[in-house]
């Protein structure tokens, strides 16, 4: 059953992954006020319930993302955004109300 209180959009940005056992590149694969999921490689080692920081860039500035792990699965990580920046705001606005492509996001 699905338990998502904000609708995703598909929008695929690179992403950088930074846990405390390592750094790991991905690509999003959704993103909505209160999560992404992120596409990773397989066999990475993060654990779930794990705090991360995930950034994106806009071309201009790199927001980081504070996030829980909620879920791993074989295709990648589901997260949960926690510590909301106006930062963050700023980016997810860009992403989910002007649309990636008119934001400049790629």
């Amino acid at each position: 059953m699905e338990r998502r209180w904000n609708e995703r959009k598909p929008v695929q940005l690179n992403a950088l992954i930074n846990s405390t056992e390592t750094l790991i590149s991905g690509k999003t694969d959704n993103i909505g006020m209160g999560g992404m999921y992120l596409k990773i490689a397989p066999g990475i080692n993060i654990r779930a319930q794990r705090t991360i920081s995930v950034s994106l860039s806009d071309g201009d500035d790199t927001v980081t993302f504070p996030s829980k792990v909620i879920r791993i699965d074989e295709d990648g990580l589901a997260l949960k955004f926690s510590n909301y920046s106006p930062e963050m705001l700023s980016m997810l606005r860009k992403i989910l109300v002007d649309g990636a492509d008119n934001a400049g996001l790629h």
